[in-house]
């Protein structure tokens, strides 16, 4: 190798860097607006060789909201296995890494296609059983800590002003609805202070 050619990438290294800027491309543009060569670009890399490694934009998408899941799942794995816990591991997850709720939000948007309906589908029903056996949380309770976190993406997404409130809300939902059968939590319970 002549002294100025750059050094080879290896090959895990160059595979994470595609899907670090995919991740970052289809955060912001999705599926349909998201392009291979301001993937490549971003990542260095020529087109071509963007779709030797994954062969179309789709799997390479399908790839970036498999790796956002894997993200969840082991921010939960981490987490005390409460849903309170999953979902301040979430909360800080989504404000550490914006792209998660992004591509989250996009994947659901591109499932007008049908594999990537199936995709999303697929990962989303296995991320309910982990939880469920993370937590010993029954259905209704995944359902419920389902639709706090969509509350919390959406607000992490949109930048809200209010995001503590929203985070305050999510938690105090989630109590109620972890709460044991006959306590009286839910009468009981106040609602968290607004912060409009």
């Amino acid at each position: 190798m002549s002294e100025g050619a750059p050094a080879r990438m290896p090959a895990a290294v160059r595979r994470a860097s595609i899907l670090a800027a995919a991740e970052a491309e289809f955060a912001g543009n999705g599926l349909a607006g998201g392009r291979l060569d301001a993937i490549a670009e971003r990542a260095g890399i020529s087109h071509p060789r963007v779709v030797q490694m994954f062969g179309s934009k789709k799997k390479l998408f399908l790839e970036v909201v498999d790796v956002t899941y894997d993200k969840i799942e082991a921010a939960f794995e981490r987490a005390e296995p409460t849903l309170p816990a999953l979902g301040d591991a979430y909360v800080r997850l989504l404000r550490r890494e914006r792209t998660i709720g992004m591509v989250m939000l996009q994947g659901y948007a591109g499932a007008a296609d049908g594999d990537v309906q199936e995709a999303v589908r697929r990962r989303h029903l296995a991320l309910m059983a982990s939880i469920a056996r993370l937590t010993g949380a029954d259905a209704f309770q995944v359902r419920t800590f389902f639709a706090t976190g969509l509350i919390q993406t959406v607000s992490a997404a949109l930048e809200l002003s209010g995001q503590r409130a929203d985070t305050a809300w999510s938690a105090w939902v989630l109590q109620l609805a972890t709460a044991p059968p006959g306590t009286g939590a839910a009468a009981g319970a106040t609602t968290p202070a607004r912060s409009d």
